[in-house]
């Protein structure tokens, strides 16, 4: 689903390996062969796995998947099995729970806003912002898709996205103009400018912006709203973004946007694994 390069494994290896492991070092730990068993501890959705399957096998382990990234798991169920000698399970054994329940926690907090968010709407996408934490995006990202949502916006360079910020230092170019010029320069990205109320959303549909993104409004705003925007740009995608939450997710769905936007996805709390190691 996602490539992960080998510099991104080394540093997560790295991160807890600044020189050796010094447990080991100091209990003249033999280097002797074992295997190490993750186990969810709760129900939940799988991620993580394949980074960490990387992660393993840059250590010379050798990795048994037992299920795969993107699986729904039950308490008590073991999710991967690995083999190798003492010293590289050791490496492997924290960061390998820090990928399964981080990742495990913003993959099951996405499937639980799409099931609520289809209630309202079956062809309603739920998307990840950039808004993840620095350094860690990729993973964020990956674990979004893992969940069933999909990347708004994986970075600056990705599409055109106008914020209020933008327009603040363009002072005489109106929304037609700034669609206009947008376009010119960039003819095959995506244009999208953020609405932060009624009048912005019209205007940037009758620019022929390509979408629409809706800030900070209720269901029945964006409910009253929408049909106006179809009616002068049918093909127009309409985001519905900010306070956007399970408890509300059917509602904003309804409202007939395309996409729901939200960053409370990385705030999950994180999924619970255990790990079980022993000798061969």
């Amino acid at each position: 689903m996602m490539y992960f390069t080998q510099a991104e494994i080394d540093r997560i290896i790295l991160e807890d390996l600044p020189l050796h492991d010094e447990t080991t070092r100091a209990l003249g730990l033999p280097d002797a062969p074992g295997d190490l068993t993750y186990t969810a501890r709760q129900p939940g959705v799988l991620a993580g796995m394949a980074p960490l399957r990387r992660l393993a096998q840059s250590l010379g382990l050798r990795a048994e998947p037992l299920a795969a990234d993107g699986d729904a798991t039950v308490p008590g169920q073991a999710v991967l099995r690995l083999h190798g000698n003492a010293h590289a399970l050791h490496i492997t054994w924290r960061q390998g729970l820090n990928l399964l329940e981080y990742l495990g926690g913003i993959a099951t907090a996405t499937r639980q806003m799409v099931d609520a968010a289809r209630a309202g709407n079956p062809r309603i996408q739920v998307a990840g912002t950039r808004k993840a934490h620095p350094g860690a995006r990729r993973l964020q990202h990956y674990a979004v898709l893992c969940g069933g949502g999909m990347v708004h916006r994986a970075g600056l360079s990705e599409s055109i996205l106008v914020f209020a910020q933008h327009r603040a230092f363009l002072p005489g170019v109106d929304m037609a103009q700034l669609v206009a010029r947008a376009k010119a320069h960039s003819p095959e990205k995506f244009v999208l400018i953020e609405a932060e109320n009624e009048d912005e959303a019209l205007a940037a549909a009758r620019a022929a912006a390509d979408g629409v993104q809706l800030d900070k409004m209720t269901p029945g705003q964006l409910a009253a709203l929408v049909p106006r925007l179809r009616a002068l740009q049918p093909r127009l995608i309409l985001n519905a973004a900010g306070g956007i939450h399970p408890d509300n997710a059917a509602q904003y769905a309804a409202s007939g946007v395309d996409v729901l936007v939200t960053s409370s996805l990385y705030n999950a709390r994180a999924a619970d694994f255990g790990a079980t190691m022993r000798a061969a």
